[in-house]
């Protein structure tokens, strides 16, 4: 049988107060340490204070107040501000009870605390320090209960500008300037311009409040590539923060892991098929043919190429439950074979076409982080 031994302790802790009294001093006090208290998120927290003078004798605190202040580690923010409670004036002795309501909304981190004395109007502070320092670390621990972080979600990158769409149907004169879209291509080069641009595609941003970040993502059909990146302001440049990691038609529920402080995080993503080397990929087509509401057949129009893996293929139409599948060969677009023709496919107007064929790189379908 293992034995464990448990200590139910009080945190108190000496620290120096002026002496306004007058009395004459023979000796300075200086602390070898300062002594790390700790607050325990979902349970009452009594932090008791004696304060000493530089001759290690009880200050008289008769006629004070005592305020005590949680601080952010780098001194930003004022994470919480309680009074305190005189115990004994004659022995300098106070405390600050910190309940549940008050840790509960604290996010567990390194921490710092000061307190400031008011005494006839004049507001001092209190030496919590080594060195004479107004202010000592404090941890704030989920030591009790585990902290639960909700998952937020992030905005779907849109897929407009991906593998199977244009930009706006224009041409290459008017890309953005960071597109480059049809260098090499057009007078000259035997190959036409194409209204598709090579395009990476991004998340909302994350603001972190920890070291680490997991970012749950769910991926249906996708072929492409996924990376995270940060940036200091919202004006700054963006730089990768973990290494780019390539999907083959891949459909279920991954994770990434952001390690590190950056005070914004983006995903970016690119399932374009124009982001295949030389020369470009070039989008499938093509057309369904159905009979009483079932589709029937599919036929390839064009076989595209420089597909890295098979595309998805989604029937777009009025009806619902067709399921199709594709296999490629080189890069091309090889074959669609039905799984189920669905139902209720018809004519739509102004078209009058009863089912089109989407051919895709797939989509990102759902994104959470915490």
């Amino acid at each position: 049988m293992y034995s464990t031994t448990a200590y139910l302790y009080q945190q108190i802790t000496r620290v120096l107060l002026i002496d306004t009294s007058g009395a004459y001093l023979t000796m300075r006090y200086i602390p070898v340490y300062s002594k790390k208290l700790t607050i325990a998120k979902g349970v009452d927290n009594v932090l008791l204070f004696e304060f000493i003078n530089q001759d290690q004798k009880p200050v008289n605190i008769t006629g004070s107040s005592f305020v005590f202040r949680l601080i952010s580690q780098d001194g930003a923010d004022l994470l919480l501000s309680k009074d305190m409670v005189v115990l004994s004036a004659a022995l300098g002795r106070i405390k600050v009870t910190l309940n549940t309501a008050d840790t509960t909304l604290l996010q567990a981190q390194p921490a710092s605390y000061s307190i400031s004395k008011n005494s006839a109007g004049l507001t001092t502070a209190v030496f919590t320090d080594a060195q004479a320092g107004a202010r000592a670390d404090i941890d704030i621990q989920d030591s009790i209960y585990p902290g639960f972080v909700p998952s937020v979600e992030l905005s779907i990158p849109t897929t407009e500008l991906t593998a199977r769409a244009s930009y706006g149907g224009a041409g290459p004169g008017q890309y953005p300037d960071w597109s480059l879209q049809g260098q090499g291509y057009g007078s000259g080069s035997g190959m036409p311009y194409v209204s598709y641009q090579t395009q990476e595609y991004y998340s909302s941003f994350i603001e972190p409040n920890s070291a680490i970040t997991t970012i749950q993502m769910d991926l249906l059909n996708y072929t492409g590539t996924i990376k995270a990146q940060g940036a200091t302001t919202y004006q700054s440049i963006w730089y990768n923060a973990t290494e780019s990691t390539t999907y083959y038609n891949k459909s279920g529920t991954i994770y990434l892991n952001v390690v590190g402080w950056h005070p914004l995080i983006r995903l970016a993503f690119n399932n374009s098929i124009f982001a295949t080397t030389d020369p470009p990929g070039v989008p499938a087509t093509a057309k369904a043919t159905v009979v009483d509401g079932v589709v029937t057949g599919i036929s390839i129009t064009n076989p595209g190429s420089g597909y890295l893996a098979a595309p998805s293929v989604d029937i777009i139409g009025d009806g619902a439950g067709a399921i199709v599948t594709a296999t490629i060969s080189n890069g091309q677009l090889a074959t669609i074979t039905i799984v189920n023709g669905g139902s209720g496919y018809r004519p739509n107007p102004p078209t009058m076409t009863a089912a089109l064929v989407s051919i895709n790189t797939g989509y990102v379908v759902n994104i959470l982080y915490r």
